[in-house]
């Protein structure tokens, strides 16, 4: 072979990467957010500040809720409320797949308005809100980051030296490659987890051949025999009166020797119907499904989840890796920080592949389809950041008696990163692009903590600092700190700071 075994991983490394970096890019971000999920939920519902979750939770207003909402539902479920977040969310789920949700205040039971949340970020992060077509275009994606990582350690012959080689002063192309190993080889033993782990927990969707050969596609009995979930045949006989679930919770904390942290009903119509409690995941890596059932009518106690077999608790031990329910928040810290870098690694390396062929295509003629690819790259790499940002500033200042709070938010999601596409590509040709969405970054970053001041009396940080509440506290500051250094990069960016003359040069955004 011409070619050396160095040059073919370069060139495996650079479109793998470039194929995938833009959804990469999406996916980081919102898993890095939701870190954070429930704290997120928890900030953007202020009129449950002030006031800690009750000890116990109620169960049965929750579910009179539901009953008014989905009676003819497939399953009812509610998480209580706790030290993450106030509320208690009520969920249902029709037979045909369809979803919804419900926000409860966890002292009187009663809705409150209503946000897209962590949960947001958590959907986009997982099936980029497309459903069952997204979570396999997600575990596509996360091929071929696991591709391009492992293409790119065989490609740097210098990797562990780059690492301790950053020279931001040097502008242009070397400052972008200088950032991408950094962030690279910093975060190489994340990233690689988090990309494995991530496909791991849906390889039952990926990977369907032995489920088909030894369950004949069965997936629930798949499921049931690896971890011993309980369900009953529906009867099509009516329920005649739902048991108490608020009276089991006793009995079911004593079984499980642990706080319950959800109830649920399955066919809450059927006389079959059961009722079951289940805890978190937060006492180890593993996912804890182990779960007490009883008979919706009677109360009685049904069954107890047998222990997952070897495979499972294997695959549940990946999947609780992946998420990072345990470890309490310091672990959900270092999450965050690694999911930083990973996007930083992430922008900086479209960025060198961008500026790397600007001079060769500047000399072929071929500036359109060039700069068009330079807009997308600010518009993603940009405008993503702005449009979070945008989000939850208008969890502030929308009203909280607008019908359907939580889809205004997203649309505002939605319309941000929209424009801020068109215009990167409008602007890019010039050089302004990047400063432009940066600097309006930081001016939506800082104008969070002073919407939350004008707006909200107990969640701000005059009243949640001295409270010590320091899951609300943080977004705030994050949100001051993130302002400060997008304006920090939107200086950087600015056209008169650029070394080199000339269209193509101008272009390339920070130097």
């Amino acid at each position: 072979m011409k070619t050396s075994l160095r040059q073919s991983m370069a060139w495996l490394h650079t479109w793998s990467g470039l194929l995938a970096g833009w959804l990469l890019f999406v996916i980081f971000v919102g898993g890095t957010l939701a870190c954070f999920d429930r704290e997120l939920d928890d900030w953007m519902r202020p009129a449950l500040h002030g006031r800690d979750a009750p000890a116990t939770p109620r169960f049965d207003a929750a579910f009179a809720h539901l009953r008014e909402r989905a009676p003819d539902a497939h399953v009812w479920w509610v998480h209580v409320a706790g030290p993450r977040e106030r509320a208690m969310e009520a969920y249902w789920m029709l037979d045909d797949g369809t979803e919804g949700k419900l926000a409860l205040d966890a002292h009187s039971a009663r809705p409150v308005p209503d946000t897209a949340g962590g949960e947001f970020f958590f959907e986009l992060h997982w099936n980029l809100h497309a459903g069952t077509p997204g979570m396999y275009l997600v575990g596509f994606t996360g091929m071929l980051m696991l591709v391009a990582l492992v293409a790119g350690v065989i490609t740097h012959k210098r990797i562990f030296r780059d690492f301790f080689t950053f020279r931001p002063q040097a502008g242009g192309q070397r400052a972008w490659l200088d950032g991408h190993n950094v962030t690279g080889v910093l975060g190489l033993p994340f990233h690689l987890m988090i990309a494995y782990t991530g496909v791991a927990i849906f390889i039952a969707s990926y990977v369907f051949g032995g489920l088909n050969a030894a369950y004949g596609g069965d997936v629930e009995r798949f499921f049931a025999e690896a971890g011993g979930f309980y369900e009953r045949e529906e009867t099509g006989k009516p329920l005649a009166r739902l048991h108490s679930i608020d009276a089991l919770l006793a009995d079911a904390q004593r079984r499980m020797g642990a706080p319950i942290d959800w109830a649920s009903v399955q066919h809450p119509d059927d006389s079959s119907a059961v009722i079951a409690f289940g805890t978190d995941h937060s006492r180890r890596v593993a996912w804890d499904m182990q779960q007490v059932s009883y008979d919706a009518a009677t109360g009685a106690f049904l069954h107890r989840t047998h222990p997952p077999t070897p495979g499972y608790l294997a695959y549940s031990w990946l999947g609780g890796l992946h998420m990072a329910q345990f470890g309490g928040s310091a672990l959900r810290w270092l999450y965050f920080a690694m999911g930083l870098s990973g996007c930083v690694m992430l922008a900086s390396g479209m960025q060198v592949w961008v500026r790397k062929r600007a001079q060769r295509i500047a000399q072929a003629g071929a500036l359109s389809g060039y700069t068009l690819v330079q807009g997308l790259n600010v518009g993603v790499v940009a405008g993503m950041p702005l449009a979070c940002a945008a989000m939850l500033l208008a969890n502030r200042l929308l009203p909280p008696t607008l019908a359907d709070r939580a889809a205004a938010e997203v649309t505002v999601f939605c319309a941000t990163w929209a424009l801020a596409a068109a215009w990167g590509i409008a602007r890019v040709g010039g050089g302004l692009a990047w400063r432009d969405l940066f600097a309006a970054t930081a001016l939506v970053a800082l104008a969070i903590p002073l919407a939350n001041l004008l707006v909200t009396r107990e969640s701000h940080l005059l009243a949640t600092l001295p409270r010590g509440e320091w899951a609300l506290a943080s977004v705030d500051l994050l949100a001051l700190g993130f302002g400060i250094g997008f304006l920090a990069l939107a200086r950087r960016a600015s056209p008169h700071r650029a070394r080199g003359g000339g269209r193509v040069a101008s272009a390339g955004g920070l130097r």
